[in-house]
């Protein structure tokens, strides 16, 4: 089985992470386990928070819903390697002034001393780091440098333990890996954890003879957004969009000295024009919404899987129209659309249509419910339709459906000219669960500037779905009950 492990570096690394699992719960990547490993010196960012929030809801989901290989739904699994947090080992110094004994470096280095004093200001040596490096790649640098692979005993450090030792026993039993790392270059964590951490990975696999038999590939954020001076603190070293271009001049000139030899595929991702979000310094309130950059990261582990090892490269892909986003403006348009749209259109008809039937069949009574609904003929037993058992896996696959419509109707609407993709404002507010306006007719929910003729329409209803369900033809062999229910209507829809 191929293993491919993201590394999400950051809360923009994060969020391309989230997009990668949401893809892989549609089997874009194909039969595949997916590692998740984040990395963040912020441990209450929103971005990484909800990240793994969805990632447990997906590892939850593929538990309750991985038997039937028949359906691309949940068809392989994750792994979950946990958050590392480079600061772990240092947190009751929380300035560079603490980490690195400033007084002591005066007095038994000098020079040293001196030189400290020369690349970072007083205001950066006595910054605070609990909400992570403050947009200063000079500050992620000089903490994520410290790093070594070899000798990390704590807690922390376990984490990258047992990431490293699991790719050694992948490529010693002959599966093919790839590593994806994920990141902005554009802000602090990012701009300094993607050169340092794939230097770092690149020479402990050269020194174990394994480098020349994977993948290492990156997403590379370029600016895709900007913020005001956030409001919450006094501080003065803290993200400013106006160090946003030469931050990414100087991680790009970094990348083109160095990164030859490191990564074997390196994807420039980046949007002209900005999104504006609100700022904070960090911590759980800052949690931007999906962007549709961080799909076109996430879409780049599927062509690294194409392209050749040892040959450091550069891809860019370009959009029709810098205003808008068509389908076919996506790598491998027609396959990407197909995942994408099933995957919104089963969520919908999950979440808004056959989960609160389902309520409404324990609530009036199996057999009175079949009258009406034939299809639960097919999936439940009429004299005991043994609720008990499905409630765990229904209420997993609710948690799932709403979080992945949350990221679709984000990802459709980050453009000021309105809804690309998809068409899914009109359901409102689904984390408040507060939806209005949902439509029979799924085919509406894709904005593809396609026409039907009203027999389409029609065969796009979900009663037309509904039909298909109780023919034991259109059905996968197994299984029944929940679950079955589920993958058929993924496999049909």
């Amino acid at each position: 089985m191929r293993k491919i492990y993201v590394i999400g570096i950051g809360g923009s690394g994060a969020k391309c992470v989230e997009a990668s699992i949401f893809l892989h719960c549609l089997g874009v990547y194909g039969e595949a386990q997916l590692g998740v490993f984040l990395v963040d010196a912020d441990s209450s960012n929103g971005n990484s928070q909800r990240t793994q929030i969805n990632l447990n809801n997906s590892i939850e989901c593929y538990e309750n819903f991985k038997q039937v290989r028949e359906s691309d739904f949940m068809s392989a699994g994750f792994k979950n390697y946990g958050v590392w947090n480079p600061l772990a080992d240092v947190v009751h110094e929380t300035n560079l002034q603490d980490i690195f004994n400033k007084p002591a470096l005066n007095v038994n280095s000098p020079a040293l001393g001196k030189l400290f004093d020369a690349l970072y200001s007083p205001q950066e040596q006595q910054a605070k780091l609990d909400v992570g490096f403050r947009g200063r790649p000079p500050i992620g640098s000089i903490i994520m440098s410290r790093t070594n692979l070899d000798d990390l005993k704590d807690i922390q450090g376990a984490l990258w333990q047992k990431l490293l030792t699991d790719i050694e026993t992948d490529k010693g039993n002959g599966e093919e890996v790839i590593i994806h790392l994920f990141g902005s270059v554009f802000g602090g964590t990012g701009a300094s954890g993607i050169p340092t951490l794939a230097t770092l990975l690149s020479n402990y696999f050269q020194d174990k003879g394994l480098r020349s038999g994977f993948h290492l590939n990156a997403s590379v954020l370029l600016p895709y957004f900007g913020f005001e001076k956030p409001q919450d603190t006094e501080q003065t070293i803290f993200a400013e969009t106006k160090f946003f271009a030469l931050n990414t001049q100087a991680a790009l000139q970094y990348l083109t000295e160095n990164a030859n030899g490191v990564f074997d595929t390196v994807y420039l991702v980046g949007n002209e024009a900005k999104e504006n979000y609100r700022s904070f310094t960090g911590g759980a309130q800052q949690q931007n919404n999906a962007h549709f950059v961080e799909l076109y990261a996430a879409m780049a582990i599927k062509n690294g899987l194409e392209q050749p090892i040892g040959q450091t490269q550069v891809a860019y892909i370009s959009r029709t129209n810098k205003d808008g986003l068509d389908w076919e403006d996506l790598p491998e348009s027609q396959y990407i659309k197909s995942k994408l749209a099933k995957g919104v259109r089963f969520a919908c008809a999950w979440l808004f249509n056959f989960s609160l039937e389902l309520d409404s069949a324990k609530q009036i009574g199996a057999r009175k419910f079949a009258t009406g609904a034939p299809w639960f003929l097919r999936f439940f037993d009429l004299k005991n339709p043994n609720w008990e058992s499905h409630a765990r896996a229904k209420e997993v696959l609710d948690k799932w459906t709403r979080g992945f419509l949350i990221w679709a109707q984000q990802i459709s609407g980050s453009f000021d000219q309105g809804e690309q993709l998809f068409r899914l404002k009109s359901l409102g507010n689904i984390q408040a669960n507060q939806q209005n306006n949902y439509r029979e007719d799924l085919s509406e929910l894709i904005n593809d500037g396609l026409i039907q003729s009203t027999a389409e329409r029609r065969n796009d209803c979900l009663d037309n779905f509904k039909n298909q369900l109780t023919d034991q033809k259109m059905q996968l062999s197994q299984p029944t009950g929940l679950v079955g229910l589920a993958h058929n209507i993924f496999y049909i829809i």
